[in-house]
């Protein structure tokens, strides 16, 4: 895999859009990428891994936010890399997912995250992909990395791999699980760990049924438990979980207990026997006495009975009275009963034709007597008017049922009006449809030419928008050059003019330096005597006398005015110094992009380039965009045009059929209004007509029927009336009044009948029963005494009871013991392979975890494997390291164990060719350690990309860590890193050294700002 080309826009740092050509800088196969700290090295490393990946690496995934905080609000973050894997040269674009400001509104919306893949296809670029997934997995599948790897072995973070050389096994097992895949083996160490949990669930819980059936055992028995001395060795009874010998004598604990159980079984059957006996004599004698106490209680019940007859005699004779005057009046009573009915028979039909007369009085006038209206007297139509009423009913059916006949006329003319409306507001919505058709048919032919035309035009675009891509991001460079040197153009006469005035600044300071410095010299001689003291030697001829000290001059200078001076030169020095740097820096920066940008292309120019490509570009990208929709609008509309000129068709056909079923209905509806106009009279309508003489003829056949029912049950109440009297004075019976007082109906004779019987039958009873011989003697003989004989029965019931109960638990017991001793023996004899069983999965899974005692190591089957592409990387390490150190070190991996309970297997130590004796890595000085780390991190570079099945890895990134090698060793690094480019890769440097910018040529610089970060190439 090598990288082309990178360009950022709003990410991180960076604002404006930043350009990288690794194409530029790979030219010498090793470059130096150097800034002040926090300008945005690092994000330089974060756009490639965001290119490839869609993350960056680290804590700065953690805080999520890539858009640029110096970018302008509504400028989206986008990076693009290009760049060659297994062959293929692609294009990637992502964009973060961002919040921007909304079109309309206040306020901010989130933008989804967006890439595009593309391939170069001959001259032009190739849409590959633009779906996130799908991307992935086509740039993982070439890469041949994941995102962990691809951070580890491309951009070789030292700082990590110093900590991994002094890490423990297990921090370093972390680290190589996340570069080398042994799913594999941490899955048979799982799938080990699963069967040693079944087996040892499975010998659980088949020893739970096994202490189920102790604990059975023991509840059959009515014991706690197990005894002490047959428990299981450091159990507690049938709680604790049996071992082989535990199993052993719970065998035999219980083969003892059915053993006891089956000797004790006679004796319980004897006694319950015996109990049983003793019960039944208790039951014959309570029998005895239960009897006796019975009939002197019907002795007593009876002597009560007797009594209540005696005094309910009164009321017996009453019944017989009242029975005798019932049975001789009941010749009578069927003709005091015809009356009765005929009354009120009678004055049901008089009610009868008072209503009907009330009813027909208003519609009939003629009929009626007027002159009296308050009342209608017993006759309320003459005997001569009944015929009239009659015949006038008559005339009313006959006339109902010609109105019948014009009914369903009516009914008829209702429904055509409502369906003359219906069919009148269809055809109007018909009329109205089609109108709407003809209007859309008019102007769909201008319609479906332009739809045609966006077709075409969208078309052209899509196969141009390629190319108007290229252009554009072209015609941005040119530009983006161009400013830059007109901007360097600006300046670099600036700086120039400072450079000046700093140099002729600096060269004024150091002359005043030396003249003062030379007046001080002059004046020294009096400096030194002013400090003389007579007493105290001479500094310089040593003297204690001091007879002629030299005299300060006007003009002498002090030494702090030396020092002053001498410090105003090194400032001009340093302003001059880095005055000239900016100076070279712009005007290497200026021919850069000079270079860069070739041909004399003004700044207008490549403005108004830039303008029309980018119009170009968002016109051909609009266009090209807008072709689904487009084709899909062409479709819709040839679709609706069929399916409208389909509907014209049938409107016209159905508004047709409306318009003849409309005129029709007209003409039938004429005819039946005609008809019915004369038919109805006033009321008004024939339904009401109908109803209203239906009611009249009905009322009046009522009123008929009612007078000849009264006349009639008039004369046989007379003739009722005299043969109810005859009868009863025939009978010896008082008038029909009397009679009505002694008749009863049959009910109530028979109750009487009933009463008088039983009074009789039920003295006989009690006096035939008072003679019993047995209640005879029962009435003389003591009082029986039957609680006591139940309570020696219930004492001999319990004491049967007590018995029954010992039998039957010694037979459940014994029988329980029995069962429970063959179901012991059964699952004693299935315990067996599941022990063998779990020994043998425990032993294995525990020494795949590195936990058993066979294991010295202490090393899992995954870290077993770990140590052994630890030990390839030591060796390719080693091989670097070597060369860094001089032939001094070499790393040696070691599958010792850990101290106290730390795993084995990962160690790494450091053989000392010097001294001939392996070295704990922590004893390495910083600047060996960062030999070390980068031997290491290439050796780790190198197994990755063969284990992994990855691409090529053309280029590498080296972030930080050469300040601390001396110039020997840093010669020595410099000489491996050659070594790779020699192979063919591209090494890229992060430092802050100084003395790697005099080493490597090709430099990538990123200076910081307010405005954001800006890279220099």
């Amino acid at each position: 895999m090598r990288l082309h080309n990178l360009s950022v826009t709003a990410f991180g740092p960076f604002a404006d859009r930043q350009q990288v050509d690794f194409d530029a800088l790979a030219d010498g196969g090793l470059f130096l990428f150097h800034g002040p700290t926090g300008a945005g090295k690092t994000s330089i490393l974060d756009a490639v891994c965001f290119a490839l990946y869609g993350q960056v690496p680290g804590a700065r995934a953690q805080a999520g936010a890539l858009h640029s905080d110096h970018a302008a609000p509504g400028v989206g973050p986008q990076v693009t890399l290009e760049l060659t894997v297994r062959g293929r040269r692609l294009l990637i674009s992502r964009s973060p997912q961002w919040q921007r400001p909304k079109r309309r509104g206040t306020g901010t919306t989130t933008e989804q995250a967006r890439v595009l893949v593309q391939e170069r296809d001959g001259e032009s670029w190739r849409a590959v992909s633009t779906r996130l997934d799908e991307a992935g997995q086509l740039l993982g599948r070439l890469i041949g990395l994941s995102m962990a790897q691809f951070c580890q072995v491309v951009l070789l973070p030292q700082g990590q791999f110093a900590e991994f050389l002094r890490a423990d096994a297990d921090r370093r097992r972390d680290l190589l699980a996340s570069l080398f895949d042994t799913g594999r083996f941490a899955a048979v160490e799982a799938w080990l760990v699963d069967r040693r949990r079944d087996a040892t669930r499975a010998l659980a819980e088949h020893d739970e049924r096994i202490q189920h059936v102790l604990a059975r055992v023991a509840e059959a028995v009515d014991l706690p438990g197990m005894p002490e001395e047959d428990a299981a060795p450091g159990g507690d009874g049938v709680t604790a979980a049996p071992d082989a010998e535990g199993v052993r004598r719970a065998t035999c604990w219980v083969s003892a207990l059915t053993a006891t159980a089956r000797v004790d079984m006679p004796s319980t059957v004897s006694a319950e026997r015996t109990a049983a006996a003793r019960r039944d004599s208790a039951r014959i004698s309570l029998g005895q006495a239960e009897r006796l106490a019975a009939a002197q209680a019907r002795v007593v019940a009876l002597r009560a009975r007797e009594a209540d007859l005696n005094a309910a005699a009164p009321a017996a004779l009453a019944v017989v009275t009242e029975l005798d005057g019932a049975r001789r009046a009941a010749p009578v009573a069927p003709l005091v009963a015809v009356t009765a009915r005929l009354e009120e028979a009678l004055a049901t039909a008089i009610g009868q034709a008072e209503t009907c007369t009330f009813a027909l009085r208003p519609a009939l006038p003629d009929l009626f007597d007027l002159s009296r209206p308050d009342r209608l007297g017993p006759d309320p139509l003459p005997a001569e008017r009944l015929p009239t009423l009659v015949r006038h009913v008559g005339d009313v059916r006959a006339e109902i049922s010609r109105l019948g006949h014009l009914a369903a006329d009516e009914s008829e003319a209702s429904q055509l009006t409502d369906v003359i409306s219906g069919l009148e507001r269809e055809v109007v919505a018909l009329d109205a449809q089609t109108r709407d058709l003809n209007r859309w048919f008019d102007t769909a032919q201008r319609a479906r030419e332009r739809l045609e035309q966006r077709v075409q035009a969208a078309r052209t675009a899509f196969v141009a928008l390629p190319g108007a891509v290229g252009a554009r991001e072209s015609a941005e460079r040119r530009l983006a050059s161009a400013r830059r040197r007109d901007e360097l153009d600006r300046v670099l006469p600036d700086l120039q003019d400072q450079l000046r005035q700093q140099v002729d600044a600096a060269q004024q300071a150091k002359e005043r330096w030396l003249d003062l410095r030379a007046r001080r010299l002059g004046g020294m001689a009096a400096e030194l005597a002013a400090g003389l003291v007579d007493g105290d030697g001479c500094p310089v001829c040593g003297s204690d006398l001091h007879p002629a000290p030299a005299a300060a001059r006007d003009d002498a200078v002090s030494q702090d005015a030396e020092a002053a001076a001498q410090a105003a030169v090194e400032a001009a020095d340093r302003l001059r110094g880095d005055a000239e740097r900016a100076a070279l820096a712009a005007d290497a920066e200026r021919r850069s992009e000079v270079a860069a940008l070739g041909a004399e292309l003004s700044t207008e120019s490549a403005i108004a380039a830039r303008a029309a490509a980018q119009a170009k570009h968002a016109a051909l990208l609009v266009s090209a965009g807008g072709l689904p929709a487009a084709e899909a609008q062409l479709a819709d509309y040839f679709t609706e045009a069929d399916r409208r000129a389909e509907s014209r068709l049938k409107l016209a056909s159905d508004a047709e059929r409306l318009r003849e079923r409309t005129a029709s209905s007209h003409r039938r509806l004429s005819e039946l209004a005609t008809r019915l106009g004369a038919a109805r009279g006033d009321d008004p309508t024939i339904q009401a007509r109908a109803v209203r003489l239906t009611r009249l003829a009905d009322d009046g056949e009522s009123l008929v029927g009612a007078l000849t029912e009264a006349g009639r049950l008039r004369a046989e109440l007379e003739t009722a009336v005299t043969q109810a009297e005859q009868a009863a004075v025939t009978g010896g019976l008082p008038g029909l009044d009397g009679v009505r007082g002694l008749v009863r109906d049959e009910s109530r004779i028979d109750e009487l009948d009933a009463l008088r019987s039983r009074r009789q039958s039920e003295a006989a009873t009690v006096d035939e029963m008072l003679g019993d011989p047995e209640l005879v003697d029962a009435g003389t003989a003591e009082p029986a005494d039957v609680a006591a004989h139940r309570r020696e029965l219930a004492d001999a019931e319990a004491e049967h009871e007590a018995a029954l109960g010992a039998r039957d638990r010694a037979r459940g017991r014994l029988r329980a013991l029995a069962r429970l001793d063959a179901a012991l023996d059964e699952l004693v004899a299935q315990r067996l392979p599941l022990a063998q069983a779990h020994r043998l999965v425990d032993h294995l899974s525990r020494l795949a975890e590195g936990k058993s005692a066979d294991n010295r190591l202490r090393m899992s089957l995954s870290a077993y494997v770990l140590a052994a592409r630890l030990e390839q990387v030591a060796v390719a390490a080693s091989a670097r390291l070597t060369r860094m150190s001089s032939g001094r070190y070499t790393l040696v991996h070691t599958a010792e164990a850990g101290r106290g309970r730390g795993r084995g297997g990962l160690h790494l130590r450091v053989l000392d060719a010097w001294t001939g004796a392996e070295r704990d890595p922590a004893t390495l000085s910083g600047g060996e350690s960062f030999a070390a780390s980068l031997a290491l991190a290439l050796g780790l570079a190198d197994v990755v990309t063969a284990e992994a099945g990855g691409s090529l890895l053309e280029t590498l990134f080296v972030d930080e860590g050469f300040g601390g090698l001396d110039e020997d060793t840093l010669d020595e690094v410099m000489g491996v890193l050659d070594e790779l480019r020699e192979g063919g890769r591209v090494v890229g440097i992060v430092s802050h050294v100084a003395d790697l910018r005099a080493r490597i040529p090709a430099q990538l610089r990123v200076v910081k700002g307010r405005a954001g970060s800006v890279v220099l190439q």
